[in-house]
């Protein structure tokens, strides 16, 4: 989840719980302000009832006010008791059984003693509550949205300096010569962040290149001197006045300086994947790459006597470094070669974006977790130098592949399949 909706939807709460709070304190306190004037307005009627009863006879001996609101009713001796209570009574106007507020007490009034009810009604009241609620609740939900959007349209303003920042960063390439600047945006934030990116990518900048000068010269500087003692090697083991003990020795030495050779040229190859220098892409049939690879490896097939199976009739296109593609194709036929019996099986197949190598050979002696790790070899063989499928697996990873393994029946399993 991105912040800003974070942001946005904790702000959202907040408020939401601000205002049922407020909201519910503001229904109650409303309610007891109605009820308070309710009480009020018995209470001012009571006060004019006395007056006319002090001023005015009454004959019956039972009187009611037209709306039937007042009752006054003759009694022989006063109660001390006065109370206020709700109660349900039948209006003529509404025609039905509505709520009011019932007020009795009795009084002297010129020796005479009466015991008075006022009814008020509490219709108007509870209307008027509804509506102020209805009203809250609109007024509540239109501010929540105003406060919503305001709020998003503010943060995505604030949050701008960021996401073009952002962007600018995945555009950019380390193998590109060219330097990055950001623009001021007036948030002291924001621009420390910036100033230390393009301080940070400087360093990467610099950092790359010089690493990438140190391999080339590396390699050439080792490979020159190999390649000599190489060919010194070569014509000292074609001398006829060597004893076989000094040719041995001298044939282990030659063995062991193509190896070098050959671990310095892989580690070469990982560095420049590692460092992202094979930049070119393109799309690369890797089904018709495989046919034309296993036809460059058919007299090693048929020196092993390896049964072979191809089914890749589903097409399988990878965009990648043609050079990249190559390599990895190989590596993974010349493990299924180098680690398998004789007379044994190699079966290639194709589904939609992936394919599999399967190949019969013992159960590997190390975990599958340090298998795709630098100098890890399955055997003890000295023709390996423990960097082909490290290679293999770092070419799949700079290149959205995946490359998995098992062991299951007797097989080898070596899955490359699009992320």
């Amino acid at each position: 989840m991105k912040l800003q909706n974070r942001i946005n939807i904790r702000f959202l709460i907040v408020t939401l719980l601000v205002f049922v709070v407020a909201g519910v304190f503001f229904y109650f306190t409303l309610a007891q302000i109605i009820d308070q004037n309710i009480n009020e307005m018995l209470s001012s009627r009571k006060t004019n009832v006395i007056l006319h009863l002090e001023h005015n006879e009454v004959d019956s001996i039972v009187w009611s006010s037209p709306d039937r609101s007042i009752q006054i009713r003759r009694i022989p001796i006063i109660s001390s008791s006065s109370f206020i209570s709700d109660t349900l009574a039948y209006d003529e106007d509404e025609k039905e059984l509505i709520p009011f507020r019932k007020m009795v007490f009795s009084t002297s009034v010129n020796s005479n003693n009466f015991e008075i009810t006022i009814l008020q009604s509490l219709l108007e009241s509870e209307d008027l509550q509804a509506a102020i609620f209805f009203f809250m609740v609109i007024l509540f939900v239109l501010l929540l949205l105003v406060l919503f959007f305001l709020n998003r349209w503010l943060s995505d303003k604030a949050w701008k300096p960021f996401f073009n920042s952002l962007s600018l960063l995945k555009a950019w390439k380390i193998s590109d010569n060219r330097q990055i600047n950001f623009d001021q945006t007036g948030i002291s934030e924001f621009d420390q962040l910036n100033r230390t990116l393009e301080e940070m990518m400087q360093k990467m900048q610099t950092d790359f290149v010089n690493l990438k000068e140190f391999t080339e010269n590396a390699s050439h500087e080792i490979q020159t001197p190999l390649a000599i003692i190489k060919s010194k090697l070569e014509l000292l083991l074609n001398e006829n006045s060597l004893s076989d003990l000094q040719h041995k020795r001298l044939h282990d030495v030659f063995e062991t300086v193509i190896r070098l050779s050959k671990m310095n040229e892989a580690m070469l190859l990982l560095s420049k994947i590692e460092n992202r220098q094979f930049v070119e892409k393109r799309e690369i049939d890797f089904c018709s790459l495989i046919q034309t690879r296993l036809e460059y490896l058919e007299e090693l097939f048929a020196l092993k006597q390896i049964e072979l199976s191809v089914r890749l009739d589903t097409p399988v296109i990878v965009l990648m470094h043609p050079m990249l593609a190559d390599i990895l194709i190989n590596n993974l036929l010349s493990n299924a070669l180098k680690h398998n019996f004789n007379n044994g099986k190699i079966v290639i197949s194709s589904e939609k974006n992936k394919i599999s190598f399967l190949n019969t050979g013992n159960p590997m002696n190390i975990s599958h977790e340090k298998l795709f790790k630098r100098f890890v070899k399955s055997s003890s063989s000295d023709e390996s130098t423990g960097l082909g499928l490290a290679i293999a697996n770092e070419i799949c990873r700079s290149n959205n592949l995946r490359l998995n393994y098992t062991y299951l029946k007797d097989y080898h399993h070596f899955t490359l399949t699009k992320a």
